[in-house]
C-alpha cells in the first residue's frame, strides 16, 4: 500500500499463493478485497493490514473483484466462469 500524497510505502498485503489479479476498497475505506489466481479472495483490515478472511468457492482464479455501493456485498467474477456474490456480514 502506498500513500498517494507523499509516494511512501505504508505496507504490502501478503497471504495469496499466486498472482492478485484484482483489488478494491470497500466504500468506507475500511476494508480491502484481493482476489487472485489461487482461487481465493481475502478480506484486509484497511488501516491495521491484518487478514479479516478468506472466501473460497471458486474453482479457477479470481480475475475481478468489486463492492455494491453500501458495501454489503462483495461481487466476484472467476475463470471458472463465475460470478460469486458474498455477503459481508456472513
Amino acid at each position: 500500500l502506498w500513500d498517494p500524497k507523499t509516494m511512501e510505502h505504508k505496507g504490502t498485503l501478503t497471504g495469496h499463493s499466486s498472482s492478485v489479479s484484482s483489488v478494491a476498497y470497500s466504500p468506507d475505506a475500511s476494508t480491502i478485497v484481493s482476489g487472485s489466481w489461487d482461487t481465493t479472495v481475502r478480506l484486509w483490515d484497511a488501516m491495521t493490514m491484518e487478514a479479516k478472511g478468506i472466501l473460497t468457492g471458486h474453482s479457477g482464479g479470481v480475475n475481478s473483484v468489486a463492492w455494491s455501493p453500501d458495501g454489503e456485498f462483495i461481487t466476484t467474477a472467476g475463470y471458472d466462469e463465475t460470478i460469486r456474490l458474498w455477503s459481508k456480514s456472513g
